[in-house]
């Protein structure tokens, strides 16, 4: 499945289960999803498992749990949602696979007239992918990196992403979702592994 980092919805949490390792997850939405969708909630790739009117329930594993900031989620919690991308849709973000690298946190929050720049800190295995002017995905929304010193990148949160997305209810400390560019991806690792056919 394929996303574009523009968030169609803000969903509400309205329920959580716990069971056998999974962790069953209730979102309202208003979107026509359907029983097997896929759809990017906070910028992870779900699978729709049961849909009525008014909301839709998904499952999350362990291993997701434990490489996003849903472990925080809570009853009345606002998520980000995205349906797939189907073939022949507009792309107005960039190319976001759904697959969360890992969390960040709210490093700061400054005021710049309208808009505000955010600062996030980042684990050290992220480094090689993230590059000023390079596009990056937080919470499923595609943004662009207009700075980066010692593992903390900055990004302008203008008022349209700040009222459409839960990026405006984010604080110093929070964490967010983390997937970085699809193309850096690609590239470092096939430097990296040139690198060793050559070593050899």
């Amino acid at each position: 499945m394929m996303f574009s980092g523009i968030v169609k919805e803000v969903g509400i949490v309205n329920n959580l289960q716990q069971r056998e390792g999974i962790l069953e997850i209730t979102i309202s939405t208003s979107s026509g999803l359907t029983v097997g969708s896929s759809v990017s909630v906070d910028g992870c790739c779900l699978t729709v498992v049961e849909k009525k009117n008014s909301f839709f329930k998904t499952e999350i594993t362990e291993e997701t749990l434990n490489k996003t900031n849903f472990k925080n989620l809570r009853v009345g919690s606002k998520v980000n949602l995205e349906p797939s991308l189907v073939l022949g849709d507009k792309l107005d973000g960039h190319l976001v696979l759904g697959h969360v690298d890992s969390t960040g946190e709210i490093n700061d929050i400054l005021i710049s007239s309208e808009n505000r720049i955010v600062k996030i800190s980042f684990p050290e295995m992220l480094k090689h992918f993230i590059a000023p002017k390079g596009s990056i995905s937080v919470n499923g929304v595609s943004l662009t990196v207009i700075g980066l010193k010692n593992n903390v990148f900055n990004f302008t949160l203008i008022p349209y992403t700040r009222d459409n997305t839960n990026l405006g209810l984010i604080k110093r400390g929070d964490l967010v979702n983390l997937e970085v560019d699809l193309i850096s991806r690609y590239l470092i690792n096939y430097l990296e592994n040139k690198e060793k056919i050559y070593a050899t």
